[in-house]
């Protein structure tokens, strides 16, 4: 028998939601979001940010990895515990590489990059994934 500890995951503190690429699932998404991190504990603040963060997440799978098609699979887990939430979202698109990564330039007037650049400082944790064969997945992790 084998010394190592098998992680698991303990179900009772996912929430798993597929959503289509349309952009009209995002308000839906981002409210529902909003109302669990309330329910576990978040501050008004801090709830409104993991909203934003999550619109800006989807928004960016929706235009980047599936080219603006609304009739693809977006899968977001979320893991509530009971210092932090843990955001996991995945895509079956077009790969992302660090290349193209473009983060918002304050002294830019253009708009790209936004998305990003809000999601680097309002999580406390972001990491993309580059390891899937198919795909991207976007893990964030926002402290209370």
């Amino acid at each position: 028998m084998s010394n190592q500890t098998s992680k698991h995951t303990d179900y009772a503190k996912v929430v798993r939601i597929q959503i289509p690429s349309h952009p009209r699932y995002i308000s839906h998404t981002r409210n529902y979001f909003f109302n669990l991190c309330l329910d576990s504990g978040f501050s008004l603040y801090d709830a409104m940010d993991l909203k934003l963060i999550l619109g800006e997440a989807i928004s960016n799978v929706i235009h980047h990895a599936y080219n603006d098609h609304t009739d693809k699979p977006i899968f977001i887990d979320l893991r509530f515990d009971k210092e932090r939430v843990e955001i996991k979202i995945r895509d079956y698109g077009k790969k992302s590489l660090p290349k193209d990564l473009k983060s918002f330039d304050l002294s830019d007037y253009r708009e790209s990059g936004i998305g990003l650049y809000v999601i680097k400082k309002l999580t406390d944790y972001y990491y993309l994934d580059l390891s899937l064969e198919v795909g991207n997945q976007l893990v964030l992790i926002k402290r209370k």
